[in-house]
């Protein structure tokens, strides 16, 4: 036989329930804001897509010094396309409050110490870039709001430059 005290009622009602589940609703909402904050957005990721874009561009800049006409007008544009993801880059690695790197201080300018050399053949930078959307696809995967924006977009404009604008043939028309 169950003793309860006076004035202790044992019974279960709709209105105990439910102000039962809402009191455990304030206390899990009250005990997540008191959590610490999340870590802030690493920024090792976005340095080496920035470093990417930067060896990319030089890459393709390199190469069409020596290729044909209508290929060295699409290396020249795959090489200004990504200059402009490395500046979109340091933008969003300084929109982080994330204090720049050396390497993210430098401007994309290509260098022509290497005059010597030959230029990079034209599967050097399909490659490249192949590696770069890969890198920035999986990347923004894992991210979220903008940065995952940005890094979608730079996979989608690295893929159409090695499969639409330097894919064998189609610049030979």
């Amino acid at each position: 036989m169950l003793r309860t005290e006076p004035g202790f009622d044992t019974t279960l009602s709709r209105r105990r329930v439910l102000a039962g589940g809402v009191a455990l609703a304030v206390f899990g909402i009250a005990a997540s804001a008191c959590s610490s904050p999340p870590p802030p957005p690493a920024v090792d990721e976005l340095e080496a897509q920035l470093a990417g874009a930067r060896r990319d561009s030089e890459l393709a800049t390199s190469a069409a010094v020596g290729a044909p006409q209508q290929i060295g007008a699409a290396l020249t544009e795959v090489a200004a396309e990504r200059t402009r993801h490395a500046k979109a880059l340091q933008t969003e690695i300084a929109r982080l409050a994330v204090s720049p790197t050396s390497t993210s201080a430098q401007t994309t300018t290509p260098t022509t110490t290497k005059a010597a050399a030959p230029p990079p053949p034209l599967a050097d930078v399909i490659n490249a870039l192949k590696e770069s959307a890969d890198s920035a696809g999986q990347l923004a995967t894992t991210s979220s709001g903008y940065r995952a924006g940005l890094l979608g977009s730079i996979a989608a404009s690295c893929t159409a430059s090695y499969s639409v604008a330097l894919a064998p043939g189609a610049t030979a028309s």
